[in-house]
């Protein structure tokens, strides 16, 4: 049995295709029940190895649903369920550090953070500006460990999750994040060179470790001149 088809492509993504092809055409539909794997397999001229890496492929895009004992159906497509585009490489931006600092953590950053009021945290505070003209401004907040220097100029060049993967294996943490509408703080508006009414977008993120610990607290505070955060559901092939 071939792995390859004629123009050279592995027989896996034409199994894949054909079947993604037939159910973004409308010919299959939400719950209905594809051919099993050894039909696809007769019918491809391959083996059940090839069609089920195939099976794993569309089950991933969530497209398909494996039932146990049953086999595969279509899945109920998902239009409500967003992917946010969200950079720390702030492209078109004039990015520059207004400080580095080792703190004692407020209410809000002990509890972000998960720690006590002795625990000292790293405060990292970026300036992001477009055309000279400060539009942002970014907070990070990470835990200190007593006895590590903080070296600025290598967290200059860091984005945050780099700095926070330091303390933990680089895939072992996952981030959550809130965005909220509001008025910026005395601080906040200091910085930003804006009235106290100015309206901002604020995004609050969370990196926490494989042990559920707190890795890293960011606030990052946009003027409307910063831009729109942008989303987008679905599916594109």
């Amino acid at each position: 049995m071939s792995n390859i088809n004629r123009s050279g492509e592995p027989l896996y993504m034409t199994i894949t295709n054909d079947l993604k092809s037939a159910i973004c055409s409308g010919e299959m539909n939400p719950g209905d029940m594809l051919q099993s794997e050894n039909e696809l397999a007769a019918r491809y001229g391959t083996s059940r190895t090839t069609v089920r890496k195939s099976m794993q492929l569309l089950e991933h895009e969530g497209l398909i649903y494996s039932w146990q004992g049953k086999g595969y159906f279509v899945a109920q497509p998902v239009h409500d369920t967003f992917s946010i585009h969200f950079s720390e490489e702030e492209r078109g931006f004039d990015v520059s550090y207004r400080k580095v600092n080792v703190i004692m953590p407020d209410e809000e950053i002990q509890s972000a953070l998960q720690i006590g009021p002795r625990q000292m945290v790293i405060e990292i505070l970026r300036i992001i500006r477009r055309r000279d003209v400060p539009v942002a401004l970014d907070v990070k907040y990470i835990p200190y460990d007593k006895g590590t220097p903080v070296l600025e100029k290598e967290l200059s060049y860091a984005v945050f999750p780099e700095i926070a993967a330091a303390k933990t294996a680089p895939f072992a943490f996952h981030t959550e994040m809130q965005i909220s509408a509001g008025l910026p703080t005395e601080r906040v508006a200091g910085v930003l060179g804006c009235p106290m009414d100015a309206p901002l977008l604020t995004v609050y993120r969370i990196l926490i470790d494989q042990n559920d610990r707190r890795v890293g607290y960011g606030i990052k505070y946009m003027l409307p001149d910063y831009g729109p955060l942008c989303a987008r559901s679905g599916y594109e092939f």
